[in-house]
């Protein structure tokens, strides 16, 4: 379906669920903002209870036509729910994909967990192996009499504004591929009744009823009524500022404590160093009130702060799909400058496919039918026999994954690193971790320390550990942080290494000479002695200096304007690739 299709397919849907009646997507599907019910003793009929709102009655939300209840039907059959939401989840990177083609802002909605990928967190399935969010563990809707009313269709519920209407055709298109991959066939329904009244006999719903993880689902204070799914994005706006779940919390728990031992103000000063930015998105989030000492949480802050404990899990889980995923950076570098001379594999990371003997081979891979029979054809030639196979005429194919990276993460946090320049670098470390299987170690230089917070970390509780303890302050005492590195990745022969820099100046503190610059760029030299990877991203106003630390040092610069959380995890990314060996 191009473009303009899709744009007119989500128009009439929205004319249609706009009036509260069921409309049929193709012939198995449908679709509306109400209950659906099936009789089982006529399968191929739905009828859609147009007084009960779907939100209302599953959800238990305030505001109607919040949800789009989906029904794709099938032959009395156990279709896995996982293999469902799969399917859900694909339907979803499809339409973003597909929407991303249309110019200019799409939707007037604002913050991550309401990109058109984000949507997927506030979809749930239900079929008759089980259910939940899409985006969860799965393991709900275990009710044998929930399991059963499912027998014969796949149920999706979805908060979806009007805006993303398209997003049904393609939920419906990939959840009939999930069916048909799962040996059912398809039913085709034959009628929809639309009961505009709720007649005289209320209409029993226990069958399914359940615990779920969903998002949707809405729930009530003194203070009136706030969606699961609006603190579930309050807290992914405020995570991300801060960096972390962790560093979040201990903010809201430095707030509320009954003797405080730090000013919160003060808190924000020394982990981010820009109190005063912080508490403007605070303030515009309404989470806090007050100024300087007399800071303290406002009522949707205590709320939100409820929310974290309860959930801080699954929120810890959205942030890191979120870095996982690190959106198309804003921003393009200003320049790119090569010196690394062609010393680099340029294999790129991916699986590459070997076949060997089976003397070779261990306990991965399977038998290759075709070389198998090659090699034993190519034997009995060369014999003058037909024997049967033997085992040395066996091949295995094996898939080999690449190597991992030893990545040290050299980051500048003199005094002008404070702020967004820090907290990109942070950043760029989680990205690092969570999307590759590779090593990642964080040092910093300031004043005349250099500091290991984290040495080749293997858990996230460890590298959140160490980037903590990140807090800019001093001078830039370049060199030393070079020379610390360099024994760092040393130590590591055999193994592939990379070094990245990241420094928004020129060294101000000096290590061998009177000249701070002369030493760092002698220490540049360490890193070409040992053939180092080497990846310098800086500020512009440095391009000079910077381009002859590259020069030497042979690797790669990039000058930026601004160290903009994106843009650094795709040069890093792109920049791995290049040293990535198999």
């Amino acid at each position: 379906m191009n473009i303009d299709d899709l744009l007119r397919f989500a128009r009439d849907a929205n004319q249609e669920l706009s009036i509260g009646r069921g409309v049929r997507i193709g012939e198995t599907a449908l679709v509306s903002r109400r209950v659906h019910i099936i009789d089982p003793r006529c399968p191929e009929q739905a009828q859609v209870q147009c007084h009960l709102d779907a939100g209302r009655v599953f959800y238990q939300r305030s505001s109607p036509d919040d949800i789009v209840h989906i029904d794709v039907f099938h032959e009395l059959a156990d279709v896995d729910h996982r293999v469902a939401a799969a399917a859900i989840r694909r339907a979803v990177e499809g339409f973003s994909r597909q929407m991303s083609s249309i110019p200019g802002p799409f939707l007037a909605l604002s913050g991550p967990a309401w990109s058109i990928t984000g949507l997927a967190d506030f979809i749930d399935v239900q079929t008759a192996t089980g259910g939940g969010r899409v985006t969860g563990s799965l393991n709900y809707g275990k009710k044998a009499s929930l399991r059963l009313a499912h027998r014969g269709h796949v149920h999706v519920a979805s908060y979806l504004p009007p805006e993303v209407a398209g997003l049904i055709y393609f939920i419906v298109r990939e959840v009939e591929c999930a069916i048909l991959s799962s040996g059912a066939s398809l039913r085709q329904l034959e009628r929809i009744d639309n009961a505009l009244s709720s007649g005289q006999v209320p209409l029993d719903l226990s069958p399914y009823s359940s615990p779920t993880d969903s998002l949707m689902r809405q729930t009530s204070s003194d203070h009136g009524e706030q969606t699961s799914q609006s603190l579930m994005k309050q807290a992914l706006d405020a995570c991300v500022d801060f960096g972390s779940v962790a560093s979040f919390r201990s903010f809201l728990e430095c707030m509320t404590s009954p003797n405080r031992r730090e000013n919160p103000y003060a808190l924000l000063e020394r982990e981010f160093g820009d109190a005063e930015g912080m508490l403007s998105k605070l303030r515009t989030l309404e989470i806090v009130d007050g100024e300087g000492a007399g800071l303290e949480l406002t009522e949707k802050g205590r709320r939100l702060q409820s929310f974290l404990r309860r959930f801080a899990r699954e929120v810890e889980n959205q942030v890191r799909r979120m870095i996982r995923r690190s959106s198309k950076p804003c921003a393009t570098p200003l320049e790119r400058s090569d010196f690394s001379k062609g010393r680099r594999v340029e294999s790129g990371p991916g699986r590459v496919r070997a076949v060997v003997s089976t003397s070779e081979a261990d306990h991965r891979g399977s038998i290759s039918v075709c070389e198998t029979v090659r090699h034993w054809a190519a034997r009995c030639a060369t014999e003058g026999t037909r024997s049967a196979i033997q085992r040395k005429d066996i091949r295995i194919e094996q898939v080999r994954r690449p190597a991992r990276v030893d990545v040290c993460l050299l980051i500048d946090a003199s005094a002008s690193m404070a702020g967004r320049r820090i907290q990109a670098a942070k950043h760029l470390a989680r990205h690092l971790f969570l999307t590759c299987r590779d090593r990642v170690s964080v040092l910093t230089f300031q004043d005349r320390t250099v500091t290991q917070h984290v040495l080749r970390a293997r858990s996230v509780r460890v590298l959140e550990e160490g980037l903590a303890t990140v807090r800019p302050a001093g001078l830039t005492p370049l060199a030393a942080g070079i020379v610390e590195a360099v024994k760092l990745l040393g130590t590591r022969k055999g193994i592939p290494t990379m070094l990245v820099l990241l420094t928004d100046g020129i060294p101000t503190m000096n290590y061998w000479t009177g000249d701070p610059a002369r030493d760092a760029l002698m220490a540049a030299e360490q890193i070409a002695k040992n053939e180092l990877p080497f990846t310098c991203i800086g500020l512009a106003p440095n391009r000079g200096f910077l381009r002859k630390l590259a020069e030497i040092a042979h690797g790669t610069l990039y000058v930026v304007d601004e160290f903009d959380r994106d843009l650094l995890a795709k040069l890093v990314r792109d920049e791995r690739e290049r040293v990535q060996t198999w």
